[in-house]
């Protein structure tokens, strides 16, 4: 199957890149490998072929401290989204919204930042700029 990362996500990802143009990418990454196919994630293309999920590398000799994006990007309360995973902790803009809380997932997003955007087309398609300084 073709597939495509989300407009929202893209536009994320063109900023952060503007801001730190020399940043490690190492840890970056959008569509899911073996062990997220089978599962359930936002790695995986939904219906429509869009990836709503991205990994932002923590690297803060060069770029962003995952925990400052995290942190910038949870205060924001931006409506495209879903969830940011970031260092042992989630916080979901549904679940008890915009509040940390432990994540205890097998990943312990301790090398980047997880961004999921909302399921909603014409959220995860919304590539208005985000609010991330």
């Amino acid at each position: 199957m073709s597939w495509r990362l989300a407009k929202s996500l893209v536009q994320l990802r063109d900023q952060i890149n503007a801001q730190w143009p020399n940043r490690s990418k190492k840890d970056d990454g959008t569509i899911g490998d073996t062990r997220h196919q089978a599962s359930v994630s936002d790695h995986n293309p939904n219906s429509r072929g869009v990836v709503t999920a991205m990994d932002i590398t923590h690297a803060p000799k060069s770029g962003p401290s995952a925990s400052v994006l995290a942190e910038r990007l949870r205060k924001s309360k931006d409506v495209r989204i879903k969830y940011i995973i970031s260092n042992r902790r989630i916080a979901s803009s549904l679940v008890r919204p915009w509040q940390w809380r432990p994540y205890s997932g097998s990943n312990p997003h301790t090398q980047h930042v997880h961004i999921s955007a909302r399921s909603d087309p014409a959220l995860y398609d919304d590539a208005r700029p985000w609010v991330i300084i």
